[in-house]
């Protein structure tokens, strides 16, 4: 385009302006976009360092608490994150889920019955008697075995190669213990009132 051709342009474009300035409203000016922009931005960052301080805060004052460093810990990093936005925020990774490794409930039925999944490589059970009506079973070393509770008693879960000792309580009251190996015949426990114990060894035999 030549310098003329310029020329005339903008004096077409300068009397189509005062055309319209003349048969127009006159308008209210309105902010650039790239101003507002600007000022959200401006918002933006200063919300996310506000919390990113507030969780700076929050650390000093229960850093010193074992079972809380844990949590500040993860809540600092995904406050951080959105902060500054290094890093994307996610959902938490889901926990693996794990074999039970304790647990209490009330049978039902005078007759305890403990069902053990087969022998073991090492290990023990312990059984003992206790004043109420509530039995419980905890896992106390080892690994390789998971509980189960049934109607009336208790299931072991285990392998060959499990480890696992265990510590079962049994009311008092229940008139039988019945313990079960594999396909073996159950032993059998008279109780005769609080404070009894009976050792089972679950290692496989020679």
């Amino acid at each position: 385009m030549s310098s003329e051709d310029v020329k005339s342009v903008s004096r077409r474009a300068e009397r189509l302006g005062a055309l319209l300035r003349e048969v127009d409203a006159p308008v209210p000016p309105i902010a650039y976009p790239g101003e507002r922009i600007a000022r959200a931005a401006r918002r933006r960052a200063t919300v996310r360092w506000s919390a990113a301080a507030a969780v700076v805060v929050l650390a000093s004052a229960a850093l010193g608490v074992a079972p809380v460093r844990a949590w500040i810990v993860r809540a600092a990093r995904v406050v951080w994150a959105a902060a500054t936005g290094r890093g994307r925020v996610g959902a938490a990774a889901p926990v693996a889920a794990r074999a039970a490794s304790t647990v209490s409930f009330t049978p039902s039925g005078s007759t305890f019955t403990v069902r053990i999944a087969g022998r073991q490589s090492g290990g023990t059970l312990t059984l003992e008697t206790a004043p109420g009506r509530e039995a419980s079973a905890v896992i106390t070393d080892g690994e390789g075995a998971s509980l189960v509770v049934v109607p009336d008693g208790l299931r072991i879960e285990n392998g060959p190669g499990a480890t696992a000792s265990l510590v079962v309580r049994v009311p008092a009251a229940t008139s039988r213990i019945a313990v079960s190996v594999g396909a073996a015949a159950p032993r059998l426990f008279a109780p005769s009132g609080p404070g009894q114990r009976w050792v089972v060894d679950l290692r496989a035999g020679p």
